[in-house]
């Protein structure tokens, strides 16, 4: 289960965890703590420093990474999966990071300090962290990044194209997918 620091406040939230612990069920709570509830500060709305602290009034492990760290959230990911297919429950994990957009299209962002996104892009960008720290340690070719960045903008333009060139969808295609009543 996926959620915010905005999220991690909310009833059905806290029932899940509870559930889960429960029924000792294989469960990953994930919550995605970039710093804001839409507009609205996570120290001005999270009573505690870590949403993961809130794991132990579950009985199940919580930790809090860097989400701009890939190999620090691939470990912490990895443990919770084998704790889960172990038989062992669920775990929550608290990923720290930065949005680099708005909560919503058009959101001024007036929540954020000056320069606050500027500064998190050229410091801590996740992509750039993993170039280095792989290129430094030998584990991958700086050309072999750049290739592997081309390939994924070519899928993205010809993705773009094939949906532009796509027929619009009709009225009918409208209710695919979509309850209009209940049984």
């Amino acid at each position: 289960m996926f959620f915010g620091d905005g999220g991690s406040n909310e009833g059905a939230v806290f029932e899940a965890m509870n559930l889960a612990s429960v029924m000792n069920l294989p469960c990953l709570f994930i919550a995605e703590n970039n710093g804001y509830a839409e507009a609205t500060a996570s120290k001005w709305s999270v009573a505690c420093d870590h949403i993961a602290d809130r794991a132990v009034g579950f009985g199940m492990p919580g930790v809090t990474v860097d989400g701009f760290d890939f190999f620090a959230v691939e470990q912490a990911a990895s443990e919770a999966i084998r704790r889960a297919r172990a038989g062992q429950g669920p775990s929550l994990i608290e990923v720290k990071l930065s949005r680099y957009y708005g909560h919503f299209e058009g959101d001024a962002q007036t929540y954020r300090a000056p320069d606050e996104v500027k500064n998190i892009r050229d410091t801590r960008d996740c992509l750039m962290q993993f170039r280095e720290r792989t290129t430094r340690a030998g584990q991958l070719e700086a050309l072999q990044l750049d290739q592997i960045d081309q390939e994924v903008e070519q899928l993205i333009e010809d993705a773009v194209r094939r949906a532009k060139a796509d027929p619009k969808p009709t009225a009918a295609d409208l209710l695919t997918d979509v309850y209009v009543a209940y049984a």
